[in-house]
């Protein structure tokens, strides 16, 4: 697994994850210590986020067009 992979996996919805924690966060009103790094929590998000984004996303695999695949042997002499 390459970087590519492991961003477009891994690290960009960990990244959306934390931006809907960080709201979620600031938006609840039991837990003090919650509310209190809702803030950095969002903005860790938001950073890793635009570092995310700014990593192309993998190749796609290309087909050789000339390989037609896995041929039997009796369909290609049926078919002559």
């Amino acid at each position: 697994m390459n970087l590519r992979v492991f961003n477009q996996r891994f690290l960009e919805p960990g990244a959306q994850l934390l931006m809907i924690l960080g709201i979620i966060f600031l938006c609840q009103p039991w837990v003090a210590f919650l509310h209190e790094w809702s803030v950095l929590v969002m903005l860790v998000g938001l950073i890793s986020f635009n570092v995310a984004v700014h990593i192309p996303p993998p190749e796609p695999a290309t087909v050789d067009e000339d390989d037609t695949g896995p041929v039997s042997v009796r369909e290609a002499v049926h078919h002559g």
